[in-house]
């Protein structure tokens, strides 16, 4: 298993962001460019996101209109100069509460199924009984 490659990029807001921060406090679906109509979708399903503590984090090109999009509190925007921290992810890429990336994928994946390969997940299903969900 591959281990996730630690990053710090900007905000929209020009505030620095670590995925250091975030790593085995959350599972964490990094996304390189997507469109916006995915980035919609994902956040229509924000809550669905805060029951499996799963943060999308889509890397989109400095300047990019995307990067003002809506806010959620599972949703997190970064400016990816040239597309470089993005790329060893490829295009999308789950990495599990252990830092282990658990799946790549070629293109964005649909949420309903990321969800059902993270409640196969040992440390998902201890938290479900843990939480009651």
């Amino acid at each position: 298993m591959a281990l996730a490659l630690g990053f710090t990029l900007q905000t929209a807001q020009g505030q620095p962001w670590s995925l250091a921060d975030v790593l085995s406090k959350e599972r964490l679906l990094i996304l390189s460019d997507p469109p916006a109509s995915y980035l919609a979708e994902v956040r229509r399903q924000d809550a669905a996101l805060q029951v499996r503590d799963l943060r999308v984090v889509a890397l989109l090109p400095p300047g990019d209109a995307r990067l003002n999009g809506p806010g959620t509190l599972m949703v997190t925007l970064l400016a990816d100069p040239g597309g470089r921290v993005g790329a060893p992810y490829g295009r999308a890429a789950l990495i599990g509460k252990d830092t282990g990336i658990k799946a790549r994928y070629t293109t964005f994946p649909a949420l309903n199924t990321v969800a059902a390969l993270i409640d196969t997940m040992p440390m998902r299903q201890q938290e479900r009984r843990a939480r009651g969900r």
